[in-house]
């Protein structure tokens, strides 16, 4: 092979730009939401960055994939490129529905070019399959410094068989027209038999934008359609900063699987077909983890992907789920219609438990979802929505506008209606809860506007019920969630921004009457924050970041509690290869109720939005380097001190000390 990297290749806005915008995606979730998409969606937009959509070549489905455009700015491009190509990117500002907050948020993932390509339709010779080849070998390395529990405690005493090390490999090769992959990941305290006993193993042949052949995927794929109440894997925006163009999806339709999450994807065949009218079809059968609860009886299968224990290990491919199906979409005057139904059988008969919060879950062997889409324009405003209904008569569905208000505004509406009974578990609708879409009902409004050339003001509120009990409740509840934000461009060197938001919902608390029985009372849980950030591009090489987040909670029956968390970030890039990131937190929390986040610059592909609470201090430093033309270096070491504290975490995870420093290491060849 020989290398095909420019000599002074350095690390680009663009980079800087997808890191960003993860960072508003994630930032306000908790990680234990969105840490089975984050890496999803971390790894999906890193992609699309280093193979970036030609605008004057994409088909409409690949400008969908772009973040921040919707239906109504793809058409635009397209009617734009029809009269005369693109010359630069800044052409796109031109583009009826194009912006500047737009156009730096679609940036990193245009690319120009011209509107031909050399070897179309040439299927038989090699040029054709290799055109833009790009070969990357990846290696990483992870791991905890100090030993936890889990470590410590014997095998026979559910100890963990493995090292404390985290080992992820893989190798890939895309080219305009073809994409293979290998992944092999082992967590830590999972047991390594050699270069084949890792744990996760995933891989997949797939033939890309063969004229009307959109995709051919044999392996490991993952599949996205409509507005993910039907079928929906690989991750998505949701609520947080990004008030406007997050609560409607542009589907991804069928995408080859690279990812190292265990568990959110699909393995066997599957292809689409077509260009006005698309038809799609998948097989899938692989196995999965499960408790077990009787002969031949499960719960529902786990989401974690961890087997690290004999008990973890045991349970470990236990059942079998087979899933086939299909999507017919037409590309009308309309606008785009769907048609999606799949078929799902388990190997076992799956047990939904005894909790009243599982009351409506599914239950049995067999199961069946169908649905229908739509994404459409009537003058500016752009219209989505998806109805769906699962095989026992329960009925999902989300409806919704975005549209512009006069010059400077933009607003998106959304209702949601997710009934008790909809049990559709491969779907990933917008919505207030992490377990589905399911058991809920809500209206959210988000308004962007901008003030001047300067300030940009922008909120959302969203009400919401749940109709029946959820986790930790025997009644119905809801509740509702506001933000307000306001950013501030005071030059291209300074910025500013200052955000509220509070939730609060109905929860139950116990109290004890006049006779000492225990008592349950329902109140109201509410959690509010407010954060100021300030960024200064000190000069081209160094940029600063200063961040006060205050946060308050008080639970259902309980007092008001407090936390805060002040940090002070650097980011120095001394050579065109080299970017350091630095940074050094402190943090006070009355408990776990007020924990502060914070995402960190971590490995390409690593998903990092970190947890703290109780008293004490964080530091980490992130580094990128290229080392050579064909390989790039990532290293990053943290380090977090607790205060008031001598053990930290607990059962396997417990760490006997006041301090827990991590490392990782990563190293990725290119050709």
């Amino acid at each position: 092979m020989t290398c095909g990297m420019v000599p002074e290749r350095a690390y680009s806005q663009d980079s800087t730009s997808v890191e960003e915008q993860l960072e508003k995606a994630f930032e306000e979730l908790d990680p234990e939401e969105s840490g089975l998409t984050g890496e999803q969606l971390t790894q999906f937009l890193e992609d699309l960055a280093a193979n970036p959509i030609n605008i004057n070549r994409g088909k409409l489905d690949d400008l969908l994939q772009i973040p921040g455009i919707n239906l109504k700015i793809a058409r635009a491009i397209v009617d734009y490129r029809s009269t005369k190509p693109f010359e630069t990117k800044e052409e796109l500002l031109e583009v009826s529905g194009i912006g500047p907050a737009t156009y730096r948020r679609m940036q990193p993932y245009v690319s120009i070019g011209g509107s031909g390509e050399r070897f179309r339709d040439m299927y038989l010779r090699p040029e054709y399959w290799l055109a833009n080849r790009r070969v990357e070998v990846f290696s990483r390395y992870q791991r905890d410094l100090q030993e936890s529990e889990g470590y410590i405690r014997p095998d026979s005493l559910g100890g963990y068989l493995g090292s404390p090390m985290k080992y992820y490999h893989r190798i890939r090769m895309n080219t305009n027209h073809l994409s293979v992959n290998f992944t092999q990941e082992k967590d830590a305290g999972e047991p390594l038999d050699g270069v084949t006993g890792f744990d996760f193993n995933s891989g997949h042949i797939a033939l890309v934008d063969n004229g009307k052949l959109n995709e051919l995927v044999v392996g490991d794929y993952s599949l996205s359609f409509g507005q993910g109440l039907v079928l929906w894997s690989g991750g998505a925006f949701g609520k947080g900063r990004e008030v406007v163009g997050t609560i409607s999806k542009n589907e991804r339709g069928i995408k080859p699987y690279s990812s190292a999450q265990e568990t959110d994807f699909f393995r066997g065949v599957a292809a689409s077909y077509g260009d006005k009218i698309e038809l799609t079809g998948f097989y899938s059968e692989r196995p999965r983890t499960a408790s077990v609860t009787g002969i031949d009886t499960t719960r529902f299968p786990t989401s974690t992907g961890f087997h690290r224990t004999e008990n973890e290990l045991g349970r470990k491919n236990n059942i079998y789920q087979m899933t086939t199906g299909g999507r017919l979409r037409v590309d009308s005057r309309l606008g785009l219609i769907g048609v999606t139904g799949y078929y799902n059988r388990f190997s076992s008969y799956i047990d939904k438990g005894t909790l009243l919060s599982s009351a409506f879950d599914y239950e049995g062997r067999e199961h069946s979802v169908f649905g229908v889409d739509y994404r459409g324009l009537i003058r500016n405003s752009f219209l989505f929505g998806e109805f769906a209904r699962s095989e026992n008569g329960g009925f999902g569905g989300i409806a919704g506008v975005e549209t512009p208000i006069g010059d400077n505004s933009e607003l998106a509406l959304a209702y949601r209606h997710y009934e008790k009974d909809f049990q559709s578990f491969l779907a990933s609708g917008f919505g207030e809860q992490s377990s589905g879409s399911q058991n809920e009902e809500g209206f959210y409004v988000g308004l962007r506007h901008i003030l001047n050339p300067k300030i940009i003001l922008s909120g959302y509120f969203d009400q919401y019920q749940f109709n029946a009990p959820r986790f930790g409740t025997s009644q119905p509840t809801g509740g509702f969630d506001v933000l307000a934000l306001s950013e501030i461009n005071f030059n291209r060197s300074l910025n500013v921004y200052f955000l509220i938001r509070s939730e609060t919902r109905d929860d139950e608390y116990v109290v004890l009457n006049e006779m000492g029985n225990e008592q349950i009372r329902m109140g109201e849980e509410t959690r509010s924050s407010i954060r100021t950030n300030l960024e200064y591009q000190v000069s081209p090489d160094v940029r600063l970041r200063s961040r006060l987040e205050l946060v308050r909670n008080r639970e259902a029956g309980g007092e008001w509690e407090t936390g805060f968390l002040i940090y002070q970030d650097l980011r120095v890039e001394p050579t065109r290869r080299l970017r350091i990131d630095g940074r050094v937190t402190l943090f006070d929390t009355d408990s776990f109720n007020t924990r502060v986040y914070q995402f960190e610059s971590d490995l390409l592909y690593v998903m990092s939005n970190t947890v703290l609470y109780d008293q004490g201090q964080r530091a980490y430093v992130a580094l990128r380097y290229i080392a050579a033309d064909f390989m790039d270096v990532w290293f990053k070491y943290g380090v977090t001190v607790f205060e008031d504290r001598q053990t930290i975490s607990s059962g396997l995870s417990e760490t006997k000390g006041n301090v827990r420093n991590s490392i990782g290491l990563q190293v990725r060849l290119l050709f």
